[in-house]
């Protein structure tokens, strides 16, 4: 089983898009994340580069050379990355206290019946076992 890399800090709203691009894509070039991140905001391939050997620097991604480029893939899933920022965000502004942070964030956006709902299934689902 591949070992979970556990994230020091949350990304950067610089590398936020990037990794997310990098998480659609799969193992892709600094011009594919570029390409995918141009549907959003246009960054040049120098600032993707830089933001990516960065973002290798810091342990989210490894690259590969292929041909002529480097191949870069995320070293942290999706749902691991999220689930880590919620555990950080939940011990750094809620005192570790998760039940806090999930009171505000109903009691405070603005959540559709349809949400509520799934997030009454869940719970649930998770009382039952």
């Amino acid at each position: 089983m591949k070992k979970k890399t556990k994230i020091e800090k949350p990304l950067t709203e610089a590398e936020l898009p990037l990794m997310t691009a990098v998480w659609v894509l799969g193992p892709c070039t600094v011009k594919d994340v570029q390409t995918e991140v141009a549907k959003e905001k246009e960054l040049a391939y120098t600032s993707v580069a830089t933001i990516m050997k960065i973002l290798e620097t810091k342990g989210y991604l490894k690259s590969f050379k292929t041909d002529k480029a480097h191949t870069y893939e995320a070293l942290i899933t999706k749902d691991d990355y999220e689930a880590q920022s919620l555990g950080h965000l939940a011990d750094n502004l809620f005192a570790g206290d998760h039940s806090m942070m999930v009171m505000r964030l109903l009691n405070d956006s603005h959540l559709s019946k349809k949400d509520l709902e799934a997030i009454r299934a869940v719970l649930n689902s998770r009382l039952s076992t």
